[in-house]
């Protein structure tokens, strides 16, 4: 089995022998809904191309593609019926008069190219235009149309930094989409299926009262993309293991091939629009196994840089993202011109259901440790900017501080360098200082990171592994000196917290070495007097089985 990471075409992917993970059984259920038009939400990268290249394949009679899937084994009758296919992810987006041409020039070319029909008008109408094509379609081969849409929120995207221009991109796409809302009604869909990376409020787009159903969070469809632990386990798991029989990975850290799974999941798997299952980011996954080494390739196939400003802009909720409730109008109803931050990390991918919705309000988490570690680094670039250098180089010596346990110079350099930067007001306490020591480590590319790592008897602050065998354990507290507070006052609050740190470190060594691949545990407890410092004291040094 031969896997591939950069081709989205279903016909590619099976006439290659490709892996392919099924999920044409979901594909069937929607067909046979009573509904005709769908939506469905995702980040990028997950594989909602994919999806609508198989509908292609589906729609267009492909019967001979589908041999051993579970469509195939289904009563399901391959008819070709005409398709209407369009990806708004490249339309042109800077003004709403490019945007409508642009629109109506692509369904110009397709009825000639594809059908051999002319819709052109002098009004260059979207809805004219479309609605006169499945019209002509209709007359021309006796069949209602399919109409698959990919990124319809392509033009809306990409003009977020100015929110009124993206918002009268999102108007003009509704006219396409209130046009299948008519055509739908008057008889002229077979089905239609809309992806997109964001919702932008449903009612601002695809108007009318629940025109298209949307199946993003459906507990039915909640699995349509990406790859859950089932599918991992029947179809990935052992060509992973024989990889490791069979040839030496020597960039590998791994000693065998469960190890190299167990990392794999910690890194990848998390993600759930249900609250139940966890699905694996396909993409990150499959390049993970075709290039033997674990790395954020989600993360840098492509970063939305609008997230910049909101962390600028609201970095209280930067450094507070884990077990968020919100609502479910909340979470859905946002539009182009006001944006809120959560929903959209929740959206782009940066965030995922914690559990099922309960009592109409969703908990979200950070899905896994890729998200985590690139969330923190998206925050630490938004927050220190052009200073991140100066971070680097002071992270070069707070590195080798822990590693010589140099307590005075690492309370030294953390001092320095939270005055020099001054990366979190005060007010955001003991959160901000924990935000502050992983996006320090993260800049000083500290390879295996542990944040809120949950154990026996509570969550660890902050673990990480500078030597393969060897972790730091730390344990953060921060408080408010009261203004003008005497030397000796301000060093027995350090004292006083520091304590508190050290008796945290006692509960979590032995349980932390269930948890991580490590021989030997250094406890390091951290205090931040805001406006006064950090203070640092050396806890114990075990060792596994002591």
């Amino acid at each position: 089995m031969e896997i591939t990471t950069d081709s989205i075409s279903f016909e590619d992917i099976r006439k290659n022998n490709f892996l392919y993970i099924d999920k044409t059984a979901f594909i069937e259920k929607l067909i046979n809904h009573n509904n005709r038009l769908f939506f469905l939400q995702r980040p990028r990268r997950f594989g909602k191309s994919l999806i609508l290249s198989t509908m292609l394949s589906i729609f267009n009679g492909e019967a001979e593609l589908f041999k051993g899937l579970a469509l195939n084994s289904s009563n399901y009758e391959f008819i070709k019926y005409p398709i209407l296919n369009f990806n708004f992810s490249n339309l042109k987006w800077k003004s709403v008069r490019l945007l409508e041409l642009d629109i109506y020039e692509r369904i110009c070319i397709m009825a000639q190219n594809k059908f051999d029909l002319s819709v052109k008008s002098e009004t260059k109408s979207i809805s004219t235009s479309l609605s006169l094509l499945v019209d002509k379609i209709k007359e021309k081969t006796d069949k209602k149309v399919v109409i698959l849409v990919d990124e319809y929120d392509g033009p809306i995207i990409k003009a977020l930094k100015k929110p009124k221009a993206a918002m009268k991109n999102a108007e003009t796409l509704s006219e396409f989409f209130d046009t299948i809302k008519d055509l739908n009604q008057n008889k002229y869909i077979h089905f239609a299926f809309v992806t997109g990376v964001s919702k932008f409020s449903m009612t601002s787009i695809f108007s009318g009262a629940n025109v298209f159903t949307d199946i993003s969070e459906n507990i039915d469809y909640a699995n349509i993309c990406g790859i859950t632990i089932d599918e991992f386990n029947n179809q990935l798991k052992a060509p992973i293991m024989e990889m490791f029989e069979n040839k030496p990975f020597n960039v590998m850290e791994f000693k065998d091939g469960g190890a190299f799974i167990e990392a794999l999941t910690d890194m990848y798997d998390g993600y759930s629009w249900n609250g139940d299952d966890r699905i694996f980011n396909p993409f990150s996954l499959l390049n993970a196994i075709t290039n033997h080494e674990l790395k954020a390739y989600w993360f840098k196939s492509g970063t939305p840089t609008f997230l910049n400003k909101f962390v600028r802009s609201e970095p209280e909720n930067a450094v507070n993202l884990e077990q968020i409730e919100m609502t479910e109008n909340e979470l859905d109803n946002q539009t182009a011109d006001d944006l809120s931050f959560v929903p959209l990390l929740y959206q782009t991918g940066y965030l995922t259901l914690a559990r099922p919705l309960e009592n109409n309000t969703y908990t979200l988490k950070i899905p896994n440790i890729e998200v985590r570690n690139a969330l923190y680094d998206l925050i630490t670039k938004a927050l220190v900017g052009k200073k991140l250098g100066n971070y680097k180089t002071f992270g070069k010596k707070i590195i080798f501080s822990f590693r010589e346990n140099n307590m005075e110079e690492l309370q030294h350099n953390l001092t320095e360098l939270i005055n020099q930067l001054q990366l979190f007001p005060s007010e955001l306490g003991e959160r901000a200082f924990h935000v502050f020591i992983l996006t320090f480590l993260i800049a000083a590319e500290v390879k295996k990171i542990y944040s809120e790592l949950p154990i026996e008897g509570g969550r660890v602050d902050i673990c990480f592994i500078l030597d393969d065998r060897k972790a730091f354990l730390l344990e953060l507290k921060a408080f408010h000196p009261k203004p003008h507070t005497i030397p000796t006052k301000l060093e027995d609050e350090f004292t006083e917290n520091l304590n508190k740190a050290v008796e945290q470190l006692e509960k979590y060594y032995n349980p932390l070495f269930d948890k991580i691949p490590v021989d030997e545990i250094q406890g390091i407890a951290l205090a931040i007097g805001w406006s006064y410092g950090v203070r640092a004291k050396l806890g114990k040094t075990v060792m596994r089985n002591q």
